[in-house]
């Protein structure tokens, strides 16, 4: 999981945020990654009706997508610094998403924290960019029969109404939201622990009005901005590379470029006179990458 910075400080509402950002952040990933597969599946032909009830983990084969250049590429084009290396991009991407399904909880490095502040960007803008649209007046004859005549040649699943094929929830006036609300009784353990942190620089009303701020900005991911990340050093692969950054000095006082963990392992070896020996390799391994063995 991603450790998140300044939580509250108890133990129980720190656990129930760190599970629920992880979890929102996690969903959003999937998202990103099974519209690629599901696209991909599409262009191929292989996409049917049984595509529909599988699982991520049946649909997603993540071994093959790290190797796919396609993806890396939609990847390094949307998330990643213009000066990133491709051959990089998948590793660093999905090493994001193993890092978030984690049991344990882990700091990312620069690049996977570029990536993170990418997708919550693009998320939040596609959010702006749709009540926009809807403010606009975009979307208003959508119930006007705007796509009379559209359905001819598709099949007779296709010929239905448009209020079927929009759903019965659809609503052309109501603002997409980048608030998602811990669900209860969690929110109220969070929030009950926020108003006795703050209980001795506020009270009455400013107290419940600061608690439930609080509580919002781990609801709201425009507010993830701030809420996922210790500072912004991975704005700095902007300008500079991950090597250009670790020859800096600012890096020797700042740690923007943290030392990889490293992993030794032994094993056995026998050369050609068939003397025994034991060999040491370093792996270039991520630590939650070590959870799955």
């Amino acid at each position: 999981m991603l450790r998140v910075p300044n939580l509250i400080g108890e133990e129980k509402a720190d656990k129930i945020v760190t599970e629920f950002v992880n979890y929102r952040l996690l969903e959003i990933m999937e998202d990103i990654i099974l519209d690629e597969v599901v696209w991909g599946m599409a262009m191929r032909g292989e996409l049917d009706e049984s595509a529909s009830t599988k699982s991520f983990d049946e649909l997603v084969d993540l071994k093959e997508l790290m190797l796919d250049d396609q993806f890396a590429a939609a990847v390094s084009m949307m998330y990643l610094p213009e000066n990133y290396p491709l051959n990089k991009a998948n590793k660093k991407f999905f090493g994001l998403y193993k890092l978030l399904r984690a049991k344990k909880e882990y700091v990312p490095d620069l690049a996977m924290e570029y990536i993170l502040y990418s997708i919550l960007e693009s998320e939040v803008g596609e959010v702006d960019m749709i009540n926009q649209d809807m403010e606009d007046g975009l979307f208003d004859d959508l119930e006007d029969g705007m796509f009379d005549g559209f359905d001819e040649g598709f099949d007779e699943d296709f010929e239905d109404d448009e209020d079927d094929f929009f759903g019965d929830d659809f609503d052309d006036e109501e603002e997409l939201s980048t608030v998602e609300r811990i669900p209860e009784p969690d929110r109220t353990v969070v929030k009950k622990a926020v108003l006795e942190a703050y209980k001795g620089e506020f009270e009455g009303k400013e107290l419940e009005e600061t608690a439930e701020y609080l509580v919002n900005c781990y609801e709201d991911l425009r507010e993830y901005l701030d809420v996922c990340f210790w500072d912004t050093d991975f704005l700095f692969l902007d300008d500079y590379t991950e090597e250009q950054l670790k020859k800096l000095e600012a890096n020797e006082q700042l740690g923007m470029v943290a030392e990889k963990e490293k992993k030794i392992i032994e094993f056995p070896f026998q050369n050609r006179e068939e003397k025994k020996t034991r060999i040491k390799a370093e792996l270039d391994i991520d630590p939650w990458d070590l959870e799955d063995e």
